[in-house]
């Protein structure tokens, strides 16, 4: 057998105060609830929403009724703090002991059967990858985490984003080529979006499962005629729909209404990815008399009126506009509407041909064949790289820019007129708070703020900087305010080419800004090196000395 070596201290029971838990009252169990111990060991949503309760009497007699992270209350195992005394038990044994949570053992406590985390696995390792994005030891370490944790976690296929793999000649200037180690990289869903059906009452899991560096920031929204959409963001419960930390989305008692298409939005420093999980809520049993099918003839939602009480049902219909299919209101004609009761029905029946591949999520897939390939993105409008593992992908993936860009409607503007600098070099760097070389890793639109938008440059050099201390702080990227730049044909144009740049620019209580006549120019070695012998020659002080 194995020997066991000790982990970090996992009880439950340890390195708690005493009196953390009140006398339990007539009928209840023995023992407290988790997040009377932490307010970090909520009971999780998606393993234990489903064993809901009213009072401890509903549970087993080691467990208690709970409240848990959707709101409701469920039972879990009872934890007991250290030196708070257990009531005794007459027949100390675990003999008939289930313990529900992940990664406990039943274990005679004060004379009280009770479940524990474990606090020693084996040596052995084993690495296993699990379903919060970590690789642990073994999988007897990841149960004791998920279990100090007070949560479910499941095994997963490991991910790895390795380096691109060599090649002896020179790819052509169209190939994506191999980004260093540190360099940002899109997201890419690890598999492609598949649809999903629950019966009414039931739980279900959406799981926005994405690669990227750095690790792309998860969103949810569920799709609607509505003008606005609600953002559900990780770590909150939205009524009966929880986001988790690892961007899941578990939606718990599935109500008709909550049909629909749920986008994930996956976002980083290199780029930007959307995905559509469609959910369909279903009757367990079939509903009455109705036709058995819908005709193809009939994917579009009946506009006739309807007399009656209104009806929570959801039906599908073919939206033209989306290309594919969305939800709408059954209303008072719940049982003589036409539609269709799941997603996958309405396309099969209404989507005519393939779904344009241009559309799709870029799917990065399971396996490790990693080879460098181009996607297109609807909402950016352009083409981008990423990385293909080689398998599990979709018609959105492309060996080269240019045939991603003759697929896919990248739009072709008209060019834009050279941007005009206020001054020249040495002037330009005289007047500026900061002078930096960098690589522009993204720009963001900011409207609230008035300004242009926000671009976040990595710095490979600071020549200058009179007020934000770059040098003493050690930065490594910057973010720099466009002020007023117009999106379409940008001045300074800090999108143009994909090599370094020399960027000068004020500071405004504390905040680096460049407006329409602010220095950026590629960072050519004449030039900067000619920006380094103004600084070491102390020209500014001499020019201002002058203009005095």
């Amino acid at each position: 057998m194995p020997a066991l070596r000790p982990l970090l201290p996992l009880f439950l029971l340890a390195g708690l105060t005493a009196g953390a838990s009140l006398p339990p009252g007539p009928g209840d169990h023995p023992g407290v609830c988790p997040n009377q111990l932490s307010p970090n060991l909520w009971v999780d949503a998606q393993s234990t929403c489903e064993r809901e309760c009213g009072r401890d009497q509903d549970c087993a007699a080691t467990e208690k009724c709970c409240t848990n992270v959707c709101g409701l209350q469920s039972c879990v195992a009872a934890r007991f703090p250290g030196g708070s005394p257990a009531a005794p038990t007459l027949t100390a044994s675990c003999e008939g002991v289930v313990c529900q949570q992940q990664g406990s053992d039943c274990d005679i406590w004060d004379g009280q059967p009770v479940c524990r985390c474990r606090d020693r696995c084996e040596k052995e390792p084993s690495f296993t990858c699990a379903s919060d994005g970590l690789t642990y030891y073994n999988r007897c370490y990841m149960d004791a985490e998920a279990c100090l944790r007070g949560l479910r976690l499941h095994v997963v296929p490991c991910k790895h984003i390795l380096s691109w793999p060599p090649s002896s000649p020179e790819p052509p200037e169209t190939t994506a080529r191999p980004p260093p180690e540190d360099a940002p990289v899109p997201p890419a869903l690890y598999s492609s979006p598949a649809p999903q059906a629950v019966y009414v009452g039931g739980t279900a899991s959406l799981h926005c499962d994405v690669s990227g560096r750095p690790p792309p920031a998860v969103t949810w929204e569920k799709q609607s005629d509505q003008r606005e959409h609600l953002i559900m963001r990780p770590d909150q419960m939205y009524g009966n729909v929880v986001v988790t930390s690892i961007g899941q989305l578990v939606l718990y008692n599935a109500r008709p209404e909550d049909a629909g298409l749920y986008t994930c939005t996956a976002r980083n420093a290199a780029g930007l990815l959307r995905a559509d999980f469609p959910l369909s809520v279903v009757e367990r049993e079939p509903a009455g008399d109705g036709p058995a099918a819908t005709p193809p003839a009939q994917c579009l939602p009946s506009t006739q009126a309807c007399v009656g009480p209104p009806s929570s049902r959801v039906l599908w219909h073919f939206d033209p506009r989306r290309g594919g299919c969305m939800t709408f209101p059954a209303g008072s004609c719940a049982r003589g509407a036409q539609g269709f009761e799941t997603y996958e029905a309405c396309q099969q029946a209404c989507a005519h041909g393939p779904r344009d591949a241009c559309m799709l999520p870029a799917v990065q897939g399971p396996c490790q064949g990693w080879e460098p390939r181009w996607a297109y993105s609807p909402l950016l409008q352009q083409c981008h790289p990423f990385v293909y593992s080689g398998c599990e992908g979709n018609g959105n993936n492309f060996e080269s820019r240019e045939s991603c860009e003759g697929a896919c409607p990248v739009p072709r503007m008209p060019p834009c007129r050279a941007c005009r600098l206020r001054s020249k070099l040495a002037l330009s760097l005289c007047r500026s708070d900061f002078a930096i070389v960098g690589r522009l890793t993204e720009v963001l639109e900011e409207p609230e703020a008035g300004s242009g938008g926000i671009a976040r440059v990595a710095l490979d050099d600071v020549l200058k900087d009179d007020k934000m201390g770059l040098r003493f702080l050690g930065t490594k990227y910057l973010e720099v305010t466009l002020s007023g730049m117009d999106r379409a044909c940008p001045c300074p144009n800090v999108t143009a080419g994909d090599g370094p740049l020399v960027i000068m620019g004020e500071v405004r209580d504390g905040v680096a800004m460049l407006d329409a006549g602010s220095y950026v120019r590629a960072a050519s070695e004449k030039r900067v090196k000619k920006i380094s012998e103004l600084l070491e020659r102390k020209a500014c002080e001499l020019l201002n000395r002058f203009q005095d």
